[in-house]
């Protein structure tokens, strides 16, 4: 049974942000490539989506009532939107389309997130492999975009069919695992209200800066690397390696079977994506970006499974409040980070004082979160 949910909430994963949200990625320098899109409208795509993940995860947070109807439609909605984003018209009507879509993909993904963590979260909390298992969903989905987008850039496939064949393999894995799916969510006391603490706003805060640094060269390396290499080919290795060091780290983690001090892991995690991040931006050629995947990459995942297992055991009794809120401060910093790296192109024509932003961003989430330690909240019997 608990396999089941692990692997129920992998699957979900895979489907809503390994796909749903991370297909872009591999997709921005052939929609660049084909003139669909200026490497700045590509900024606002991704704005328009990580503003639907903003506004679908404050929405999520206060839900009492057809939260399996949200998450259904979250996850089959997300393989649909890809479909949907093959066949676009192309010019200025095609692009703001692709804002819709990107909007809408966005709500999608967070309701799923939310939602889906928040139930094996309930019935894994005491089951750290298991539960790292789920949170890798996201990973194993960026590995296989990145290993599709590979295989069809060898055959010259266009960016239109790149979308198709995304959308159909998303389309076959929620068919799959629809059966699975949860009947109910795992409901709030009505006698206890979700109270923010001091460690809770460092937390939170501590995400959102993460969400902004990590967004950039996850959202670009791409694209990054495309300008670097004139070999298509070579250029689009980087994407699928971000992906597996995302799940090698994951299978890291879950072999670390006593985490004490998660926060202190968390803080780690800050400062290896930070060095991932300025290996990025300063380090031309394939040094800096194999560095930066490697470690930008192999931290991402990780840290999204640190943050909720310290999130639970600041706030036990209250899973989809915590996750609802944290996924929230997590989609402010993925607004905000395109949107910067949008003005940093617009005004000096590079994203190099985004990127320097980004890996600024990376440290001080470290001082934050390692700093929960000494607020004294931290219930050390949930570790």
């Amino acid at each position: 049974m608990k396999h089941r949910i692990a692997f129920t909430g992998m699957a979900c994963l895979i489907v809503a942000m390994g796909f749903g949200r991370f297909a872009l990625t591999p997709q921005l320098p052939h929609m660049i490539n084909e003139g669909q899109i200026t490497l700045t409208q590509a900024s606002w795509l991704a704005a328009a989506n990580f503003l639907g993940y903003l506004l679908g995860a404050i929405e999520t947070i206060q839900a009492k009532r057809h939260l399996i109807l949200r998450l259904k439609c979250g996850l089959w909605g997300s393989a649909v939107i890809l479909l949907l984003t093959a066949f676009m018209p192309t010019g200025a009507a095609g692009f703001y389309v692709n804002l819709l879509l990107r909007f809408t993909a966005g709500i999608a993904s967070a309701w799923t997130l939310v939602l889906i963590s928040t139930w094996f979260q309930k019935h894994l909390r005491d089951e750290h492999t298991l539960r790292t298992y789920a949170f890798a969903g996201p990973a194993v989905g960026i590995f296989i975009t990145g290993i599709i987008a590979l295989g069809l850039d060898y055959g010259h496939a266009s960016a239109a069919l790149n979308w198709f064949v995304y959308g159909v393999v998303a389309l076959c894995a929620s068919w799959i695992i629809h059966k699975n799916l949860p009947s109910a969510l795992p409901e709030t006391p009505k006698d206890e209200s979700f109270h923010l603490n001091g460690s809770m706003y460092r937390l939170g805060f501590s995400y959102l800066l993460y969400g902004l640094a990590y967004i950039l060269p996850a959202t670009f390396l791409s694209k990054l690397a495309k300008d670097q290499f004139s070999n298509a080919l070579v250029a689009d290795l980087f994407w699928p390696l971000f992906g597996l060091s995302a799940v090698m780290g994951m299978l890291f983690l879950s072999a670390q079977k006593n985490i004490k001090r998660p926060e202190r892991w968390l803080a780690a995690t800050f400062c290896i994506q930070g060095i991932g991040i300025l290996a990025c931006s300063m380090w031309s050629g394939v040094g800096g970006l194999l560095i930066g995947a490697l470690l930008v990459g192999g931290s991402f995942m990780v840290t999204m499974q640190l943050t909720f297992r310290l999130g639970v055991q600041l706030s036990p009794h209250h899973l989809q409040s915590m996750t609802g809120l944290l996924t929230t401060g997590f989609a402010v910093g993925q607004l905000i980070g395109p949107l910067l790296s949008g003005v940093s192109t617009f005004l000096w024509s590079s994203m190099l004082p985004a990127l320097l932003a980004a890996v600024f961003g990376s440290f001080l989430a470290a001082v934050l979160v390692y700093s929960i330690y000494f607020g004294g909240s931290i219930n050390e019997s949930q570790g």
